[in-house]
């Protein structure tokens, strides 16, 4: 089975871990999958900013059931506070 590759660009809080960075996942994963994939290469102290966190492709955010069935290029945004 192939996996499928996930380019993700880092933004706000994130940028700490660096710009971007490459996941891989197995097809039919849903978004919810990238996340905690996600939350595997960075470690714990990343899961909470990362479960308030959106995923979004070049289009739209990404809801948490949504399915990968190809490789894609996405950017999780971290809540804004402020005004």
């Amino acid at each position: 089975m192939s996996e499928i590759k996930i380019s993700m660009k880092l933004f706000g809080a994130f940028r700490k871990y660096g710009d971007s960075l490459e996941l891989a996942i197995r097809p039919g994963s849903p978004a919810d999958i990238v996340k905690e994939t996600l939350g595997n290469v960075l470690g714990d102290s990343a899961r909470p900013l990362i479960r308030d966190s959106v995923l979004a492709d070049e289009e739209t955010i990404l809801p948490g059931d949504y399915i990968f069935d190809h490789d894609a290029r996405l950017s999780i945004l971290p809540p804004v506070c402020g005004g």
